[in-house]
């Protein structure tokens, strides 16, 4: 027997997820890590390996090192690209701070893909 499950990921995307099982990891995104120029900080993945054509959806969080709740980035919520500017959730330059994607392909959702920690202060390029 298959068990649906409707999720609510914001008020404009709300997904039905089939099966009880959590998604395959092929679907998670790949190479989240942060790049920075200037203190310019965009957040950017590679899809799953199982993600084919644009039709996948992704969503990002973030977070300051320390705290226990992560925040979501209502312009880089239900996006097709592979990118997401962090700039401003990551202003405090002597802070780190991680940011996290996970994916929405074919009515399944995936587990988050964090990044390392990222310290604006010593890995922003000039």
């Amino acid at each position: 027997m298959t068990m649906m499950l409707t999720s609510e990921l914001s008020a404009s995307h709300s997904l039905v997820v089939v099966g009880a099982q959590p998604a395959p990891a092929s679907l998670r995104p790949q190479r989240v890590h942060f790049q920075s120029h200037n203190f310019h900080n965009v957040l950017h993945w590679r899809p799953g390996r199982a993600c084919t054509g644009n039709s996948s959806l992704y969503f990002v969080q973030y977070k300051m090192y320390g705290q226990r709740q992560w925040s979501n980035k209502a312009d880089c919520w239900g996006i097709q690209e592979f990118f997401c500017d962090l700039t401003s959730e990551t202003s405090d330059i002597q802070e780190p701070y991680y940011g996290r994607v996970r994916t929405a392909w074919a009515g399944i959702l995936s587990g988050w893909t964090m990044t390392q920690r990222f310290m604006p202060w010593w890995e922003s390029e000039c």
